[in-house]
């Protein structure tokens, strides 16, 4: 069966607004329904790392500092977030034409930052982990 962006909507999954380079990797969508805020994209052709159909590394680190970040903008009343540092470690590979997803954890929200771990899947597979800080920024929104 092959993943289309209105089949995912029909599940559920809406539209994340993405603008500037966020939208480099296509459209990513969230639902907060099964397990809080889950984050997927849908691995299209053009991101790949040039050695076959495996996705860039780059693509799933946009990706993470997209949902994560999200997640901690909407922990820190819905002010806007910029990353300070994240780590990712890669574990396995995602593919062109998989749905890749991530549901981001907020360890703690002090004053001043907003720390958040998560885990990359594609189904029940993991394929990266994740640990984030983000700086809060503005007023809330």
């Amino acid at each position: 069966m092959t993943l289309t962006l209105d089949g995912l909507r029909a599940e559920g999954w809406r539209d994340l607004r993405s603008t500037g380079f966020t939208y480099a990797i296509g459209q990513v969508l969230f639902r907060t329904d099964r397990v809080g805020l889950e984050g997927g994209f849908l691995a299209a052709d053009g991101l790949d790392n040039g050695n076959g159909s495996i996705v860039h590394g780059g693509a799933m680190m946009t990706f993470a500092d997209i949902i994560m970040g999200f997640a901690a903008s909407k922990a820190a009343k819905n002010r806007y977030c910029v990353t300070v540092q994240m780590t990712y470690q890669f574990v396995g590979s995602a593919y062109i034409g998989d749905f890749v997803t991530c549901v981001p954890e907020i360890v703690r929200l002090t004053r001043s930052l907003v720390f958040v771990r998560a885990l990359v899947k594609v189904g029940d597979r993991d394929i990266g982990s994740i640990d984030a800080l983000f700086k809060p920024v503005g007023e809330s929104g």
